[in-house]
This record gives C-alpha cells, sequence and structure tokens, in this order.
C-alpha cells in the first residue's frame, strides 16, 4: 500500500547537505526558481501552507525535508535560475543541490518542475542531462497549465515527451493553482517511498 503523503509534516531545514541524516527513502523536487515547486508539493500533500510559497523568486533557500511517515522524505532543493540573489548566494545554491542529489543513497526519484506555459528552459535541459549522466531517475512535472490557453493535455505531454526526450508515462501537467492532474503523481510518489 502506497505511503499516505497527507499525513506529511516538515522535518528538517539544512544547507549543507552532507549534515542531512540518513532516511528510507526520499523524492526531491527542483526545478527553475518560481516554478511553483513548493505550491505543487503543498498540493500533493494535500497541504496549504506545508512548504512556504512565495512570488518572490528565490524563497527557497535551504534543501526542506517533509516527512509523511518515518524515513520517507519528501524534500525540496532551492531554485536555479532568475532568483533576485548575488552570485555568490546562487554558488551556493548549486553546491547544495549537487551535493544533495550525487550524495542521497536512498534518493528514488528526481522530479524537474517545468513551467506548462514557458516550456522547459536552457537550466532545465541542463539539469535534466546532468542526472541522467549521474544515472539517477527523473520524472518531469509540468506545472502552471492553467496558464495554457486552449489546453490539449494529451497534445502539451506530447510536445513536452519529444523536446525533454522522454517517455509519456514520466510527465505528469498539473496546476497547483487549480489544483488538477495530481492523482497519478501522488500515487507514484506513495508507491516510490514504500521501497
Amino acid at each position: 500500500m502506497a505511503i499516505n503523503l497527507s499525513t506529511s509534516t516538515f522535518f528538517i531545514s539544512e544547507t549543507n547537505a552532507k549534515l542531512l541524516p540518513q532516511s528510507i527513502a526520499e523524492v526531491a523536487f527542483v526545478g527553475r526558481s518560481n516554478v511553483g515547486k513548493s505550491s505543487v508539493i503543498n498540493s500533493i500533500c494535500k497541504t496549504k501552507n506545508l512548504a512556504r510559497t512565495s512570488k518572490t523568486p528565490g524563497r527557497t533557500r535551504a534543501i526542506n525535508v517533509f516527512t509523511p511517515a518515518r524515513g520517507r522524505w519528501i524534500v525540496d532543493l532551492p531554485g536555479y535560475g532568475f532568483a533576485r540573489v548575488t552570485d555568490e548566494e546562487k554558488k551556493v545554491w548549486k553546491e547544495m543541490i549537487e551535493t544533495y542529489i550525487t550524495s542521497r543513497k536512498t534518493l528514488k526519484m528526481i522530479y524537474i518542475l517545468i513551467d506548462s506555459f514557458v516550456g522547459p528552459t536552457e537550466l532545465d535541459f541542463m539539469m535534466m542531462d546532468w542526472v541522467r549522466e549521474l544515472k539517477i531517475p527523473f520524472k518531469i512535472i509540468a506545472n502552471k497549465t492553467d496558464k495554457v490557453k486552449n489546453l490539449n493535455l494529451e497534445e502539451l505531454k506530447c510536445k513536452i515527451c519529444e523536446v525533454c526526450n522522454t517517455a509519456e508515462q514520466d510527465v505528469y501537467c498539473v496546476s497547483a493553482k487549480k489544483q488538477t492532474g495530481f492523482g497519478t503523481l501522488i500515487n507514484d510518489i506513495g508507491n516510490l517511498l514504500i521501497k
């Protein structure tokens, strides 16, 4: 039986990935600043204010861990890209994300968030290439489908699969604002965290 994500609570916030304790299983969310990672995590966990959301890009400045069950983690990583912070801070975030991704033995899946309306950016492609190189499994969550005019979900999914060179079952089209498209994604995460 899948882990019930709606019981998730805040567990820990850490800027040094090496100081994180061990987990049994974890999934991580990564994406450019302001793509809606925190909102998506709140939607997945069916909790309004679990992960702090903001209209200001770069609000997540640490590795934030939420847990639906002991030793099972949902990880919110800092955004990459255009956040209004110093170059030094960007460098620290990059290092934080890289250290986390390369050092977690219990990491089951990385969910790369992209903006449905904007499409994947150069930074998103770089992230996909890098995790492919590391042989770490990843799936894509296309958030903000509510912003796409004349939305055809199948077409959108096919387009994303094509440009990201990924399988259809590895793409989720969601809207955190409208709370749509989360069913299969919630099941996927719940099943991954049980292993």
